[in-house]
């Protein structure tokens, strides 16, 4: 879908545009909660690239007032497509161990 918004496919464009501000409200929301340091979008959306993530940036800049914004940084998952099957495993595990 990146590479066909980059082609120049005005449809599928405006669909990742549109999905990138939901998810941009999302990410808000969460800042807003919690007020971190590094929001980290994994798994199939991390590939977007640009236009995802310059929208969801855009939006998070727009909606957050309260908090300064200026050092939130919103980054892809180094494990790409994985991210969800790692996290996943990651759990698996945790879950395994006695505390």
């Amino acid at each position: 879908m990146a590479a066909a918004a980059e082609d120049g496919d005005s449809a599928v464009r405006t669909v990742i545009v549109r999905h990138a501000e939901y998810l941009g409200i999302g990410v808000a929301n969460l800042v807003m909660t919690l007020d971190p340091d590094m929001v980290v979008l994994g798994g199939g959306v991390a590939q977007m690239g640009a236009l995802l993530f310059d929208t969801v940036r855009e939006v998070v800049k727009q909606r957050v007032l309260m908090v300064p914004t200026d050092r939130l940084r919103i980054e892809a998952s180094l494990a790409g497509e994985q991210a969800g099957m790692l996290g996943g495993i990651a759990l698996a595990m945790k879950r395994g161990q006695v505390e």
